[in-house]
């Protein structure tokens, strides 16, 4: 029984570090905010508990700032010019699940993993 315990334990945690693994990669998606809709595409790099890549939209590109992972939980901040504005999110598989404060309301937006 304890072995089996330690098994699924370890089994579990080997899952959880390939799911970090796989948030590498570009995610399209769009973001609502005051009526006004922007399409957004995340470029990620994930290296252990690091994270770095950028955010592109019409307005240009901005890059991910002081990017963390753990397991399949992530954060970041972008400076947008009033100061770093942090966001948080969550890996799903092929999608990106990420919630920030904008202008003093959350906004939370679904992001689908696409290939180049």
């Amino acid at each position: 029984m304890k072995k089996t315990s330690i098994s699924l334990a370890l089994v579990f945690l080997f899952v959880l570090a390939c799911l970090a693994a796989d948030l590498t990669g570009t995610y399209k998606g769009s973001v609502t905010f005051q009526d006004n809709k922007i399409d957004l595409t995340y470029k990620i790099k994930a290296e252990g508990e690091k994270l770095t890549g950028s955010i592109t939209s019409e307005y240009g590109e901005l890059p991910l700032l002081d990017g963390k992972v753990a397991g399949t939980d992530f954060s970041y901040k972008i400076d947008i010019g009033n100061g770093p504005m942090e966001a948080k999110g969550v890996f799903m598989g092929d999608s990106i699940v990420i919630t920030s404060n904008l202008g003093g309301g959350e906004v939370k937006s679904t992001f689908k993993r696409v290939t180049e």
